[in-house]
């Protein structure tokens, strides 16, 4: 038995060991591939979030520059400024910009500290400047224009004075907000301020910036918020009611739209959730644009764009959780493969066992049948051959003949039984029976097996034991096996016990309970869990070359369940076994 045994061994090693490492590595490309997969994704992601942040900045900074190019005076290359050619065209610009309603005022603002300040506004039906008072909203800005243009007459418009202050260029206060731009009349300095419509920002042009960057197919694809402030947070746009106020921690992206860099550690005005494709930031030669500021402002004051996806949450998020629902899934397939590599493989062990088993059945029944066989043969030939002569032996003869021959039906029936019992054929008509009459049935037909093996035989039947509902002949059949079991491994001792007593509350309410107990070999806590297996043979039981077919308790089994009765074990390796028939009461 052992060479079959460990070459089953030996081929499911073969098996087992390959298809481990298979797995195995498979789960490290999915894991790996998830992961390379996830990180590309995250930085086509930042990517693509960065780029269209860079372009929302950019044509904002687009709709406020054009204002600059189409007032832009350069005081060396142009003749000197005067009020019609500022009106000219400011009209010429209005008149083709996209958002002409973006300045609301614009003003000529003299601000030599020599003399006293003075601020003139545009009329543009009547094209023309003319005088105003200071605005009130300019008012804390009085010292910063003296201050340049003191600084300016001090230098005698000289070639410094131009690269210091640079006077081609524009300023912002984002306070307001407005434009400023300096202008060169007769050795002084103007300004020429242009005031900004909040209104005109926050209403139109933030949210056209928004729909044109971050729509998607069914709306924005982002929660979008244009902030100024940390504490409190000032709230310029928001795409949401809500958002912005209080700053998410989550925000996908934020972009300073001054240029100035909020996080020096971040190396960029731009953050976005990942590191883009270039880890340096955007890309050089793809400047943040923004006019310098007026003067010094607080951080607080500038305006940052805030982003954070909508439908899948912070994108980070979004892509941890396709990383982990990648990851669930794929290791998902595997295991569904490593549960059917394992159920193959227990099929295929249970195929080969039940194989093995069939084989010892077919050895069994082949051992159990040649020895009736043989008698019944050797005695037919005694007879024709005239070896029996006296009455007396061929009574003898014909005894041995009958007994061999009904073990030979005993068998053959038992096979056939259990063959129903496999077909699902077993059907039974139950009665009212009397436990003591089943016992005694059983006994009798186990008579000629208990006096050749001289057995002493204990009953112990409790008084009164109410009637069960069986069949008497399927009854004596599982008590018959049962008794032939406990007479086959009951060793020396050679006693059999039969008990019989009540239980009140059983599986299906009142039962009898019948104990068929030996004082043998027992049974190893090994086998145990696989005597009412069909054609299981203990191999101790084999080694001691006691005969069998591994078909009795089966069929006792099936026939206390086809009863609605059950079969139970105990069992002591060495010291015996005791089998119990459970029987439903009969209904009374």
């Amino acid at each position: 038995m052992k060479a079959p045994f460990f070459k089953e061994r030996s081929i499911s090693t073969l098996i087992v060991v390959p298809s481990a490492i298979i797995v195995a590595a498979l789960a490290l490309l999915q894991y790996r591939w998830s992961t390379r997969i996830s990180e590309a994704t995250a930085v086509r992601l930042a990517d693509s979030l960065q780029m269209s942040m860079m372009n929302w900045q950019k044509d904002f900074f687009r709709y406020f520059s054009e204002i600059g190019l189409a007032l832009r005076i350069d005081p060396v290359e142009d003749a000197p400024a005067d009020a019609g050619q500022i009106t000219r065209r400011f009209a010429e610009w209005k008149a083709v910009a996209k958002y002409p309603n973006l300045v609301s005022n614009v003003y000529l603002l003299k601000s030599d500290p020599r003399e006293r300040p003075q601020a003139m506004r545009l009329n543009l039906p009547a094209r023309q400047f003319e005088p105003d008072a200071w605005p009130a909203q300019f008012e804390h800005l009085r010292p910063v224009l003296g201050k340049v243009s003191a600084e300016f007459i001090r230098t005698q418009s000289s070639q410094e004075s131009h690269e210091l202050f640079d006077m081609k260029g524009w300023r912002f206060d984002p306070a307001l907000p407005a434009l400023f731009h300096p202008v060169v009349l007769a050795g002084s300095v103007d300004w020429l301020a242009i005031e900004l419509s909040r209104q005109e920002i926050q209403s139109r042009i933030l949210a056209d910036l928004s729909r044109n960057y971050f729509q998607g197919t069914d709306g924005l694809d982002y929660l979008i918020a244009v902030v100024s402030g940390k504490t409190p947070v000032q709230v310029l746009y928001s795409s949401d009611a809500g958002f912005g106020d209080p700053l998410p921690a989550d925000a996908d992206g934020t972009i300073d739209l001054f240029g100035r860099i909020q996080d020096k550690s971040l190396g960029s005005s731009v953050h976005v959730f990942h590191a883009p494709s270039n880890d340096k930031g955007p890309d050089p030669n793809v400047r943040i644009s923004w006019f310098p500021l007026l003067r010094e402002t607080p951080e607080d004051l500038d305006w940052r764009l805030v982003v954070r996806h909508r439908r899948g949450g912070p994108l980070g998020a979004f892509v941890g959780e396709v990383r982990r629902r990648d990851l669930a899934t794929g290791f998902g397939v595997l295991l569904v493969l490593v549960i059917n590599m394992a159920m193959l493989i227990v099929t295929s062990h249970r195929a080969q066992r039940l194989a093995q088993l069939q084989m010892d059945f077919v050895t069994a029944v082949s051992h159990e049948l040649r020895t009736p066989l043989t008698v019944i043969i050797s005695g037919a030939d005694n007879i024709c051959n005239g070896v029996v002569e006296t009455g007396r032996q061929m009574v003898q003869y014909g005894s041995v003949i009958g007994t061999q021959a009904r073990q030979l039906f005993g068998l053959v029936e038992r096979i056939l039984l259990f063959a129903a019992t496999r077909q699902g054929g077993l059907r039974f008509n139950l009665r009212p029976l009397h436990v003591q009459e089943v016992i005694d049935a059983a006994l009798a037909s186990t008579s000629g097996l208990i006096e050749a093996g001289h057995f002493t035989v204990e009953c112990d039947i409790e008084d009164g034991l109410p009637q069960i509902a069986g069949d008497a002949s399927a009854l004596s059949q599982c008590l018959q096996n049962l008794i032939t079991n406990a007479l086959k491994y009951g060793n020396q001792e050679r006693w059999l016990g039969i008990r019989a007593s009540t239980v009140e509350h059983g599986a299906h309410g009142p039962e009898v309970r019948i104990d068929v107990s030996d004082r043998g070999i027992g049974i190893s806590d090994a086998d145990l869990p696989h005597i009412f297996e069909p054609f299981f043979r203990s191999p101790s039981v084999k080694a001691a070359q006691i005969h069998g077919t591994g078909l009795g308790l089966p069929l006792s089994q099936s026939i206390a369940e086809a009863m609605k009765g059950r079969l139970a074990v105990t069992s002591t390796l060495g010291q015996g076994s005791t089998f119990t028939l459970y029987v439903p009461c009969a209904e009374r």
